[in-house]
């Protein structure tokens, strides 16, 4: 049975590259090799400039076809892994009609679905420009080939599937991937905690405290030194003793042993307005219970009696 890929229609994009990215130019034949096994063929379509099983109307019953790409280099200097997507809008059959994507290492020997055998897109990519699928990660290699294939059942079919866009790029590995941050007030201190999944040539976090961050204005409340280089997952804490009474937000910034800074875009929010006990509703002036993300001037009450007023 064939299986479904939905949900999988994000945005994606890439913080660097190597030797690489390859990709489709918008509106550019990319020159691939249009395979027809039956039905419409999945081709450049120039007067749509676009690749398709069709440019206007609709796709054939009982298609199947293929889209090859001729060998790509794909190393990279840098990186073991590639990331691999694509691009696409419209609409096809849920469920019946599927769009497949595979690759080979062994110049089109064989075929190797990264999802699994019958694992294929369906149903609704969204409007034009549609949305880009999650990066597939595949080893860097210098004889990599990619193909789609298009297949649709007997009955029913819709405007089919618009390729816009197919492009690789090189994995470079982060000196640190931070898994988690999180923080919250402990007494009369705030404690901070981070989590990180690999590490290499780190020296220290520098940990940084704002009341103000739309300003970017930033203090330095502490360091903590890196547990050395490591593949593993590594745990961090901190305790701010001097927050103020207000909303105080936290960052870390990564510093390598050349002195290199990186700073995380991760913010965490620990507001030392709310008390530690327990809230009971929220309510607004007239004394109605309202949610608690409800703009404007609104009423805290706790669960020993006591009530703060907010304006949000």
């Amino acid at each position: 049975m064939k299986k479904l890929l939905t949900g999988l229609i994000v945005a994606s994009g890439f913080a660097a590259y190597g030797q690489l990215p390859y990709n489709w130019i918008m509106g550019v034949n990319p020159g691939w090799t249009a395979i027809a096994g039956s039905g419409a063929t999945l081709q450049w379509r120039g007067a749509c400039t676009v690749v398709s099983t069709n440019c206007m109307g609709t796709y054939n019953n009982n298609s199947n076809s293929y889209y090859v790409s001729p060998v790509i280099d794909a190393t990279c200097p840098n990186a073991s892994t590639i990331s691999v997507t694509f691009t696409a809008h419209g609409n096809i059959e849920f469920g019946y009609d599927f769009l497949f994507l595979e690759y080979s290492l062994d110049n089109a020997a064989t075929w190797i679905n990264p999802y699994g055998v019958g694992v294929g897109w369906t149903g609704n990519f969204g409007n034009a420009p549609g949305g880009t699928i999650p990066a597939i990660v595949l080893p860097a290699t210098n004889n990599i080939r990619f193909r789609f294939n298009f297949t649709s059942d007997a009955s029913f079919n819709f405007g089919g599937y618009k390729l816009t866009h197919f492009d690789i790029a090189c994995n470079v590995v982060l000196p640190v991937e931070l898994y988690s941050f999180t923080g919250k007030r402990v007494g009369n201190v705030n404690q901070l905690n981070w989590t990180t999944l690999s590490e290499k040539d780190n020296d220290y976090f520098d940990v940084e405290w704002s009341s103000n961050p739309e300003a970017q204005i930033w203090s330095t409340i502490g360091t903590v030194s890196s547990n050395g280089n490591s593949s593993d997952q590594q745990t961090y804490a901190m305790i701010h003793s001097n927050p103020t009474s207000k909303k105080n937000y936290y960052r870390i910034s990564q510093v390598d042993k050349d002195g290199t800074r990186r700073t995380f875009e991760e913010l965490v929010l620990v507001d030392n307005t709310m008390k530690e006990t327990p809230l009971k509703e929220v309510i607004n002036l007239l004394g109605e219970v309202i949610d608690a993300d409800t703009p404007g001037l609104v009423i805290y009450v706790y669960e020993d009696g006591t009530k703060v007023k907010k304006f949000q």
